[in-house]
């Protein structure tokens, strides 16, 4: 058993070494962006012609739309994870497709070859910001192996000091130090979530 702690505890230690890695970044670009370049975020528009546009029907259930999303992004190469699909109030409908530091939203009106394609490239700032908050596994391989990764840094966040408190109370005799450190640091954290939560 020991050595099998042993073993959880250092992979999960080499997980959480590289998503705190990841989060403490772009953690810290976002809170301070100011001490780091910024770069233009910029907003693009182009009209397009799309022939899977054109054989959509003009009325079309949401589920309907569902089918055609992947095939419009296969037709005009649009990349990222699909997105919202909405129906405008003319009959129109939107697709988003977004991956970190690009959003691309094609305006479609069934029946109509015409589309119109905007895409918004954020600066690093944004792509980081994204990056922070990217999770889940659907959109293909790439998003499930960064969704795969995010679980896994989260899972290892809980194994890593249970590890290491099973480690530490058998290499120690005396425990005194261990847990004054331990009941300090968990006092702080509850501590302060329950001022956040209770506080004016």
């Amino acid at each position: 058993m020991y050595i099998l702690i042993r073993i959880v505890h250092l992979c999960t230690g080499l997980i959480l070494a590289a998503g705190l890695l990841m989060y403490g970044v772009s953690g810290l670009v976002m809170t301070n962006g100011d001490w780091f370049p910024r770069g233009k975020s910029e907003t693009t528009t182009r009209e397009l012609s799309s022939v899977v546009a054109a054989r959509m029907a003009p009325e079309m259930t949401p589920d309907e739309a569902g089918t055609w999303q992947p095939q419009l992004a296969d037709e005009l190469g649009l990349r990222g994870r699909p997105g919202k699909m909405q129906q405008k109030d003319n009959g129109d409908w939107t697709f988003d497709w977004s991956r970190p530091g690009t959003n691309d939203q094609l305006l479609v009106h069934p029946g109509d070859a015409a589309v119109t394609l905007t895409t918004a490239t954020a600066n690093a700032t944004g792509t980081l910001n994204r990056l922070h908050h990217f999770h889940g596994y659907a959109g293909g391989p790439r998003y499930f192996v960064w969704g795969l990764f995010v679980d896994l840094a989260s899972l290892a966040m809980i194994l890593f000091p249970l590890t290491g408190i099973c480690l530490w109370y058998r290499l120690k005799k005396d425990h005194r130090a261990g847990w004054l450190v331990l009941g300090g640091s968990t006092a702080y954290g509850v501590g302060s979530l329950l001022y956040l939560i209770s506080g004016p």
